[in-house]
């Protein structure tokens, strides 16, 4: 049996156009499947079929605060957005470490991100969360 994996053994990196936008105050990564299940009873079928629609990808990165780097990627975007659609491109890449030796990548396409972020008192940490939506992914 093999050993489970720790969070050292995984990567997550965001890209704009290509270019690769350091964040490296990461606390958690969750990465959901959209998806909606349906049903279909027939006459005389004593069980239903099932099925499926897929609708992408969705999910948030979770980080403490030590710049403004978050803010500007944000600001970017929103300005990127409100000059058009598709004036930049947004992708992530997740990689998975194993103990063999072995390694998966998927990068998630046509990203969009919304930023959320909470402010505690004096013992709590300033943090960010980075929330998203992609249309697909790919195995690298």
């Amino acid at each position: 049996m093999s050993a489970s994996i720790r969070g050292h053994q995984g990567l997550f990196k965001v890209y704009e156009n290509g270019s690769e936008m350091v964040i490296d105050t990461i606390t958690n990564v969750s990465v959901n499947m959209d998806s909606s299940f349906s049903r279909s009873e027939y006459v005389g079928q004593p069980l239903s079929e099932g099925d499926q629609s897929i609708q992408g990808w969705s999910g948030s990165l979770d980080m403490e605060v030590k710049s403004d780097s978050v803010e500007l990627f944000i600001d970017n975007l929103v300005t990127n957005n409100l000059n058009g659609i598709g004036v930049s491109d947004y992708s992530f890449i997740t990689t998975e470490k194993y103990p063999d030796g072995t390694a998966a990548s998927y990068v998630y396409f046509d990203c969009q991100f919304s930023l959320s972020k909470s402010q505690g008192g004096l013992s709590e940490k300033m943090k960010k969360s980075l929330n998203f939506q992609a249309s697909g992914r790919v195995r690298l």
